[in-house]
């Protein structure tokens, strides 16, 4: 089974339904939901997601989304190892070379989100919901 690491980005598409990037986020949520995929989610896009969804939801509503991410997504650690190495990685933003570190740690076989310009890297592909949905075949 592949296995993807999803960005924040990619996770707030669906549950704050922003258009045009819901229905690709949304597809590429259910095949993980199916368990058609094995999605992962870093450690710490829970308390981020948290922060972010509560400025557009209110906070009951904001647990029930992570409580929902929690049951069908996996948890890629952010331990001492993807910190140091996030620490003297290349990236410029420090959030997104987490998220590429703990996706080599769980042997991520793709990393998805919009944001592909952020993460220049040879060690894992990184696609959008969109490219990601066109490889495996499944364009609805």
């Amino acid at each position: 089974m592949k296995s993807v690491l999803c960005d924040i980005n990619v996770i707030l598409d669906i549950f704050l339904k922003r258009d045009p990037h819901y229905a690709a986020a949304a597809r590429l949520f259910s095949l993980i939901e199916e368990k058609k995929l094995q999605g992962y989610l870093s450690a710490q896009s829970f308390p981020t997601m948290f922060y972010l969804l509560s400025k557009e939801l209110k906070r009951d509503k904001a647990m029930r989304v992570l409580e929902k991410l929690r049951i069908v997504f996996r948890v890629a650690a952010v331990d001492e190892k993807v910190i140091d190495l996030s620490l003297v990685s290349t990236f410029k933003d420090f959030e997104d070379a987490v998220q590429y570190y703990s996706a080599l740690h769980v042997k991520a076989d793709c990393l998805i989100t919009r944001n592909k310009a952020d993460y220049r890297t040879d060690r894992i592909p990184v696609m959008t919901p969109e490219e990601f949905l066109a490889l495996i075949g499944d364009e609805r």
